[in-house]
């Protein structure tokens, strides 16, 4: 639960404050990037030295930000430790060795953020965050910054249509067959048919998106799944108790019938006419009493709602 609200609680707060419009998962980022811009990549890990930051993130007016996050229940003493210090030699989440740097005009904050998680009778919940120096950073030249932009886009809309259900087409969307991607396979020895390979992505994409079994429509017009859970023990929501939770995500229904006729975009996504990549945008969360909702741009939505 820790890390959930590690990254979670952050990241609202980044995003309202830099108006962030592509948060990126930092990995997918950088593994993206590298073979299509011809970089000699080191093997990249989910700690160490070769751990790339959680995530890159793009705000509204073509900046980019480089944000590692970390989470604990364990005190403030423990917060401040997983934060780390400059060193020598760095320590914690300030030894970021995989960062990522961004040429002049597109460079924002680069930041770690530690969030303590308060327990009762213990100190209150904080979050601290610091602006670290990058060591042996992944760098990205002018030129690339519209391959970054693509690689953004992706990430976002791949991950809302995970969470719809639409795992297909997420796949698609994530991980386009491209001439890197099947040269990588050559090199890998699972070639086969690229035609054939791509066309059957796509038709089970097509069914994907087009089926309505396990789907609901809510909010007028967001298709997508519910899953309800009951909680092991109640959550206070102010005086409420709250026993189930109700979580409906999906995209907007006129951007699911779009990318059923394109489930896979080889090329840039700006440059394949679809009417859907201008209507991402910010990522937008409102709440009230026992319900709050989240959007990203118009084209995904979802909601929370805590019952008795």
């Amino acid at each position: 639960m820790s890390d959930d609200f590690g990254m979670g609680a952050p990241l609202l707060w980044l995003s309202e404050r830099f108006d962030l419009d592509r948060i990126v998962d930092g990995r997918y980022f950088v593994e993206f990037l590298a073979p299509r811009l011809g970089a000699t990549q080191r093997r990249t890990a989910k700690r160490g030295p070769n751990k790339t930051p959680d995530f890159v993130a793009r705000d509204a007016t073509g900046v980019w930000h480089v944000i590692e996050c970390k989470g604990t229940q364990s005190g403030l003493e423990y917060s401040t430790r997983q934060l780390g210090a400059a060193g020598p030699p760095p320590s914690g989440g300030i030894a970021q060795k995989r960062s990522i740097v961004f040429p002049a005009g597109h460079t924002g904050q680069r930041l770690v953020s530690g969030l303590q998680i308060g327990v009762p009778n213990g100190a209150p919940s904080s979050l601290t965050i610091v602006d670290p120096k990058p060591d042996e950073p992944f760098r990205v030249n002018e030129a690339e910054m519209t391959l970054a932009d693509d690689a953004a886009t992706r990430c976002v809309v791949s991950k809302a249509l995970r969470q719809a259900g639409y795992e297909t087409t997420a796949e698609a969307m994530a991980s386009p067959h491209d001439n890197v991607f099947f040269a990588e396979r050559r090199a890998s020895k699972t070639f086969s048919d690229e035609a054939a390979e791509t066309e059957q992505r796509d038709e089970r994409a097509r069914e994907e998106l087009g089926s309505r079994e396990r789907t609901i429509q809510f909010a007028e017009n967001y298709v997508g799944r519910e899953r309800q859970f009951l909680l092991p023990r109640p959550v206070l929501v102010g005086d409420m108790p709250a026993y189930r939770v109700i979580l409906r995500q999906g995209l907007r229904k006129e951007t699911i019938d779009e990318m059923q006729s394109q489930p896979s975009i080889e090329g840039l996504v700006s440059e394949s006419g679809s009417s859907w990549a201008s209507e991402l945008g910010r990522n937008v969360s409102k709440g009230s009493e026992g319900f709050a909702s989240m959007t990203i741009g118009k084209i995904f939505r979802s909601e929370i709602i805590l019952e008795r």
